[in-house]
């Protein structure tokens, strides 16, 4: 990943054309992250939950969230004993994945967009950015002055400029989450959700907004959306700009392509020489493979064995991330004799993770066979598993996941119709399609956008999941 001194020359692209969001970010004419957001559970919510077991071998508790959903909370992220029965307040700190529940702690903290509120704690901190002694000691007792009865609250280094008003306001409304969630604790009956959080994409999004950065959002509901954020907080958005090109957006920007990428095993690295990655169940495997880049013998291949290593090191790491690729990743390089050659290759890494290595990143180092392991912590699917459901085995993929192929085949009207709605006409899908169209209104209502009528669906077996076909009427 870029350094934060490049932050400022990244430019975020929001493609909202669809019944979902995808948000890239783009550094040194390279897509480094892609996210995608189709609504569902978040990291933060808040929940009101029954503790259905209480598991000491373990050390965890499982609670009973709304929608019949079991989450898991260890004993050592809430206050006090526990017992089957019990209502608690918790909040998602991971999010599940596979046929595993979110994992939950009794820990709160609301997140705004300038402060994160505690109930507890009893501490005011002040972000080190903010050097200015004056500036730091109003800022300090200022908030210490809003809260009360052991509450903390953290700045975040974005709100430096922000005015006495506008922090008591935003402390207001992240303090009334609390109160609400603690009334619905009083008067308990069934489980319930009672704050919905921002999504990591919305985090991604304002942040980036916020801070001036540029950005290009291809959908006008989420363009007017985030200008009026901009407006609101009296912020210039002067960076913010709406697509206006005939085709989409992720098409024009290469977006598309390096999407494509992502979700392919076989990765040519520059200079000659790719790498192979294989994600399973159980971890991830990645081989480095010299290719037409191996030339020489002797000193001038172990040389050129370890300059292709260390491409893909760089290399690998950029596709861990831009992939979401968590848990056990185990790197088969090229054999490099020597310590030196090997301390070189995880400097390599190490550097390219950059400030992943502060916690979500542990190195395991080389194996007596020669293989590199490291860890990185999960966050969410990864993207491959978003897009694909598994075929005959764990490392193929096979068909789009019904999701996926829907809001494919929205992008793919919304390409076909850019700046020219057809009228009424029969649009032919997949029945599972076909019947996604007719239930949700989401779909409904950007069809209806896109045609200017909302036009007839007609279900068509001898289509594709992610085809369609536009008839006139």
């Amino acid at each position: 990943m870029p350094d934060q001194a490049n932050w400022r020359d990244r430019l975020l692209l929001i493609d909202a054309v669809a019944d979902e969001r995808r948000v890239a970010l783009v550094a040194d004419d390279r897509v480094r992250r892609i996210w995608l957001d189709r609504g569902g559970p978040r990291r933060f919510d808040i929940h009101i939950g029954r503790v259905s077991r209480v598991m000491p071998e373990m050390a965890a508790a499982m609670v009973v969230l709304e929608g019949g959903g079991d989450g898991l909370l260890p004993l050592d992220r809430i206050d006090g004993p526990l017992h089957e029965g019990q209502w608690v307040v918790v909040q998602v700190s991971r999010l599940g994945f596979d046929d595993k529940g979110p994992k939950l702690t009794g820990r709160i903290a609301i997140e705004g967009m300038a402060m994160i509120f505690r109930p507890a704690g009893h501490v005011i901190d002040i972000p080190r950015k903010i050097n200015d002694p004056a500036r730091r000691d109003h800022l300090a007792g200022f908030l210490k002055s809003l809260t009360q009865q052991g509450e903390s609250l953290t700045l975040r280094s974005s709100a430096a400029d922000w005015s006495d008003d506008a922090l008591r306001g935003e402390f207001a409304r992240l303090k009334s989450v609390w109160q609400q969630a603690v009334a619905a604790h009083k008067n308990a009956e069934k489980p319930r959700q009672v704050f919905r959080a921002l999504s990591d994409v919305d985090q991604v999004i304002e942040r980036h907004v916020m801070a001036g950065l540029p950005c290009i959002v291809d959908g006008m509901a989420e363009y007017i959306r985030l200008r009026g954020l901009l407006r609101a907080h009296g912020a210039d958005d002067a960076a913010l700009s709406a697509h206006k090109g005939n085709s989409l957006l992720f098409t024009h920007q290469g977006v598309e392509k390096a999407l494509d990428e992502a979700l392919g095993v076989r990765v040519d690295l520059p200079g000659g020489g790719w790498i192979a990655i294989e994600q399973t169940t159980a971890l991830c495997a990645i081989d480095v493979n010299a290719g037409g880049a191996q030339t020489g013998t002797g000193a001038n291949a172990d040389r050129r064995n370890l300059d292709v290593n260390l491409a893909a090191a760089s290399e690998i790491v950029d596709q861990v991330i831009i992939r979401n690729i968590g848990g056990l990743v185990v790197i088969d390089p090229i054999r490099m004799p020597g310590r030196a050659a090997r301390d070189a290759f995880e400097a390599a890494l190490r550097t390219r993770f950059g400030a992943e290595m502060d916690g979500a990143v542990q190195m395991g180092g080389f194996t007596r066979l020669g293989l590199y392991e490291l860890t990185r912590q999960r966050s969410g699917a990864d993207l491959a598993s978003l897009m694909f459901d598994k075929g005959g085995s764990l490392t193929q993929w096979g068909v789009p996941r019904h999701e996926a192929a829907k809001n494919t085949v929205l992008r793919g009207i919304a390409g076909a119709l850019r700046h020219q709605p057809m009228g009424q006409c029969c649009l032919r899908l997949h029945p599972v399609i076909a019947r996604m169209f007719n239930e949700q209104e989401n779909c409904q209502r950007i069809l209806t956008d896109l045609f200017g009528v909302l036009p007839q669906r007609v279900a068509d077996a001898d289509l594709a999941l992610d085809q369609y076909v536009i008839e006139r009427v």
